[in-house]
């Protein structure tokens, strides 16, 4: 796999090295790449290093200049400048032989850093775009894909149920595509939840275990403000201890089909009438839409998921004396039991994009599929796809969807509008980013869509993969929640895994774009122009073919 270039030490090596002259005015995007240590006085290219150097120029397919250095340390002998130039005009040819249209230079440099003695060092350079980027914008509401799936079609009324109780009956399920359907909890604004924590004589809460939700709870906080773009604040009210719940936790354990959120669930019911029944005498129910219950992280009490409960799909509530409350998740063994891999928070997070309007991203129509690119499209890279994934957050399209991402954030364009045009990107989670999202409306219901995605210490879970670059994915208003309506697309191939390792799997779809990939979608190529530092650009043309 390709990866994002530029050590430290090489950024250094630029400082101190010089390079040919440039075009005035023009502007350079710069690509360094270090080939690996030779061996002994060789100066023709290992197949190793012959390997670096085809993968610098495929990286960089809009390159026209190609600069090898050959470097020496700086009180070495004259005489090694021959070797190490040798070793640069070998690099710089077998990059011409690769791209005859490269303009290449060779040259040798002393050096400071012991480390790089001996070495090539490789500079590209491909004309900066930005200053041209994003000159082609539609109206936004040009690429405002209409839903007609099954749940809805186009000009259906939509009802705004914000502030109802419940809603079971009337509300069809989320949208994914334009407009928005609005559950009975507010998608901007504030939410007040409650963080209840309930525990049993043979299943005693912990000090260090309220400290452990506590955590939680704050990462499901901060998710929301991220995500929302500052315009959704979770407001958490916690309980100052445990309540106790009388009884043995066992009477109370649920599986897997007890768990169920349809049909018939009675022993959820009593679970929830006894975490009330403890809590509601000190606990203050007032103005709470959202509760999570807190169990002890010990032993084993909701077997599979946990039990949870959406305004608009329920069976079961908590019957508190202040009101009636819908909205309600606590976590279970999947959550409490990851080894870390899926905390809480995640569970919280998932639960709640439904609870507040966000469609479900897996296909459950194909639950049964062992086919990932099938059964779960977005795999991996959204949080509402599968809360165990490496890269937790939400595509552009479902906070754009939501109100999130204003329309001056996203970047509109239509299959015909397209020659050739550049777009520049911000990274998603870059909270009040310029534009975050490039849509391109192939038709009257399909649309793709291109957003720039980083590493995000905050939230993601550690990988060896890279997380930095593109991504891109189709949009399909014909297919309503849990169908899958967002499917990623791959520079590689989709149907060939990555191996990203965590509890309740060892694999995740290969859907990264680092620079130089491409992929061509409905007679347009896609392409990762260049990957920065702070924002990424994006090249779309035609194609024949």
């Amino acid at each position: 796999m390709k990866k994002l270039l530029a050590t430290i030490g090489a950024l250094v090596l630029t400082v101190t090295f010089a390079t040919p002259s440039q075009s005035a005015g023009v502007k350079y995007s710069v690509y360094q790449k270090t080939l690996a240590t030779y061996s002994g006085s060789a100066t023709g290219l290992s197949s190793v290093q012959k390997a670096q150097v085809r993968a610098t120029v495929e990286a960089n397919p809009n390159a026209d200049k190609f600069i090898c250095t050959g470097i020496r340390y700086f009180d070495q002998p004259m005489s090694v400048n021959i070797m190490v130039r040798k070793r640069a005009k070998a690099a710089c040819e077998y990059a011409k032989q690769l791209n005859p249209e490269l303009s290449t230079w060779f040259q040798n440099k002393p050096t400071q850093a012991r480390s790089y003695a001996g070495k090539v060092l490789l500079t590209v350079k491909s004309p900066d775009m930005r200053e041209e980027a994003n000159e082609l914008s539609l109206d936004a509401d040009i690429c405002k894909l209409q839903e007609d799936s099954r749940v809805r079609s186009p000009g259906d009324l939509v009802v705004d149920y914000t502030g109802e109780a419940e809603i079971r009956g009337r509300y069809r399920g989320n949208s994914t595509a334009f407009p928005f359907a609005p559950t009975a909890l507010p998608v901007t604004g504030a939410i007040d939840v409650a963080l209840v924590y309930v525990d049993w004589e043979d299943n005693p809460g912990t000090a260090a275990g309220y400290e452990y939700y506590q955590e939680q709870v704050k990462f499901f906080e901060d998710f929301y403000w991220m995500v929302s773009e500052h315009k959704l604040d979770m407001r958490i009210h916690s309980s100052e201890d445990w309540f106790r719940i009388p009884g043995s936790y066992e009477e109370l354990s649920l599986t897997f089909e007890e768990e169920a959120q349809r049909g018939e669930a009675p022993r959820k019911q009593v679970f929830y009438d006894a975490a009330v029944g403890a809590s509601d005498p000190e606990f203050d129910f007032t103005g709470i839409e959202i509760v999570f219950f807190a169990i002890p992280t010990g032993k084993s009490v909701f077997f599979h998921g946990g039990p949870h409960e959406f305004n608009f799909d329920w069976n079961g509530f908590l019957d508190t004396d202040e009101r009636a409350i819908y909205d309600t998740t606590t976590p279970g063994d999947w959550f409490l039991n990851s080894g870390g891999d899926e905390p809480p928070w995640v569970n919280y997070v998932h639960e709640v994009g439904h609870m507040i309007g966000i469609p479900h991203q897996a296909n459950e129509d194909a639950k049964n599929e062992s086919r990932l690119w099938i059964q779960n499209p977005l795999n991996g890279y959204d949080i509402m796809a599968n809360q165990g994934g490496a890269s937790r957050t939400m595509t552009s399209w479902l906070r754009w969807l939501a109100g999130w991402l204003d329309d001056d954030q996203v970047v509109c364009a239509t299959k015909e509008s397209i020659t050739e045009e550049y777009f520049e990107l911000h990274p998603i989670n870059e909270v009040n980013g310029d534009v975050e999202s490039l849509v391109i409306k192939l038709s009257g219901t399909e649309a793709v869509v291109v957003e720039s995605r980083r590493f995000d210490p905050a939230f993601d879970r550690k990988s060896k993969n890279s997380k930095n670059g593109l991504l891109v994915y189709t949009v399909d208003a014909t297919k309503a929640s849990a169908q899958g309506n967002q499917a990623l697309l791959s520079p590689r191939d989709i149907t060939q895994y990555i191996e990203e390792r965590y509890w309740r799997s060892g694999h995740e779809l290969d859907a990264m774009f680092f620079q130089g990939d491409s992929v061509v979608i409905d007679g347009l190529k896609i392409e990762a122009y260049s990957i920065g530092k702070d924002s990424d650009v994006v090249k779309v043309s035609k194609v024949s073919g």
